[in-house]
């Protein structure tokens, strides 16, 4: 190649020698200047930092998430198209995350490997302006589809709608819905906007196929099923107004919305707005942002609630149903009776059995459930009870911004609680707490 190249040169030298040693020292001082700055310009589009993980909780943490938002990465100064995080010489799945919608990725998220009480880890993390086309299995998933007469249920990742109209039957499963290997939910679009619970028996992702509606013969071949009735209740964890005496319904607001911000490898991320929310005709509308997170591994929501300003008086309430307060569910389930409580340290759990569906009780005969929900205190107003929830006030003078955590178990789960007092002393030892993040 190098003789041929030589020929060439000599061949049109000898017949144009000014114009071709011109052009020669002109492209020669082109490719120099290119090759000096190829190592700084591919430098200043990639940064590499080390993320210190510290468990200060005094539990074990098995699988903590591990949040980097790019915004506080000191020195970052491209937009991070692709990410590669290692433990050790070990890449390991992460996402990175749009949460605005306007085409650049705010977050980055991993899990940790297991972490004891005072334990502590360092990851690599390599952040770039070049896409990566690096793919991990999803260890989670979310959907949200149309019910549409043709039944070809198309799959949709937003929807808004004036509060006046009522579409809850125009969506499959109701709304979005979402789950990791060991647990699923979905959250109805309508007034409710009630959490609504899949128990599994194995850990696997499911939803894909049996979209909550279990059929006899995935039931018989080992799927889960919707667990769990809420009826008027507040369900699993469900988001509520208050009037200061009892829990609202979403009904008085200008619009709602749903979207699936996020869906896997590590965790899904579902926004639920509602847009000019009031609690009675003569309150203040009030714009309600709910983000429901769920990781990897973990069996809890985290639910994060942003207000369109500060709140004066409590507003909003959530907490745990009652389950299976009704003498046909006592009789069906061999006897299993409704337990629970709500702590003023924001632990509220239940246990017991009722119809998950009330149009298919052969199917569904009830079954043990429990419910728990972990709100920090200092979010709290009050708790109180009633004839169906146990219930938390949330939100005191000044604050704008809360977030509280919601699980559930199934006792037809073979790796979990199987009866009220295994469920109430996990419930009595979870913490939900965040691991200390440095970068």
């Amino acid at each position: 190649m190098n003789k041929l190249r030589q020929f060439i040169f000599s061949s049109l030298l000898s017949k144009h020698p000014l114009v071709i040693f011109q052009t020669y020292r002109l492209m020669k001082s082109q490719l120099i200047a290119i090759a000096f700055l190829l190592p700084f310009s591919a430098h200043a589009q990639q940064k590499e930092l080390k993320v210190s993980v510290e468990n200060e909780t005094k539990q074990e943490k098995t699988a903590a998430p591990v949040l980097i938002r790019l915004s506080e990465v000191k020195g970052l100064k491209f937009d991070v198209s692709s990410a590669t995080v290692k433990d050790g010489e070990k890449v390991i799945p992460s996402q990175l995350d749009d949460l605005d919608n306007d085409g650049k990725n705010d977050e980055l998220c991993f899990i940790s490997s297991p972490l004891s009480s005072g334990g502590s880890q360092t990851y690599t993390v390599s952040l770039s302006a070049s896409p990566s086309s690096t793919t991990f299995e999803p260890r989670v998933y979310a959907d949200m589809m149309l019910d549409d007469k043709k039944k070809k249920h198309p799959f949709i990742t937003a929807i808004e709608a004036p509060g006046s109209t009522n579409i809850y039957n125009d969506l499959y499963h109701h709304g979005a819905a979402f789950e990791s290997e060991l647990t699923a939910y979905r959250i109805y679009f309508d007034h409710r906007q009630n959490i609504d619970i899949y128990g599994k028996k194995s850990r696997q992702l499911e939803l894909a196929r049996t979209n909550f509606y279990t059929t006899p013969e995935q039931q018989s071949a080992g799927y889960g099923n919707d667990v769990l009735w809420a009826g008027n209740s507040i369900g699993c964890g469900s988001l509520k107004l208050w009037d200061g005496h009892a829990p609202v319904n979403w009904t008085d607001v200008r619009s709602r919305s749903q979207r699936i911000v996020a869906n896997g490898p590590v965790r899904t991320l579902v926004e639920v707005i509602d847009r000019g929310a009031r609690v009675d005709s003569t309150s203040s509308p009030i714009d309600v942002r709910t983000l429901y997170s769920q990781y990897a591994g973990h069996r809890d929501v985290r639910v994060d609630i942003t207000l369109s300003r500060p709140v004066t008086t409590p507003i909003l309430c959530t907490g745990v149903q009652k389950i299976g307060s009704s003498a046909e569910a006592f009789a069906q389930n061999g006897g299993v009776k409704s337990e629970g409580f709500v702590k003023q340290n924001g632990l509220a759990a239940s246990w017991g059995s009722d119809y998950p569906e009330m149009g298919k009780k052969e199917q569904f005969p009830p079954e043990p459930v429990g419910l728990a929900i972990r709100v920090p205190e200092t979010y709290i107003a009050s708790t109180t009870t009633d004839d169906l929830n146990y219930l938390i006030v949330l939100g005191k003078p000044g604050q704008q911004q809360l977030h509280y955590h919601v699980m559930f178990g199934a006792a037809k789960e073979t790796e979990g609680c199987h009866n009220a007092t295994e469920w109430f002393r996990y419930a009595e030892s979870w913490d939900p707490s965040d691991v200390t993040i440095r970068y």
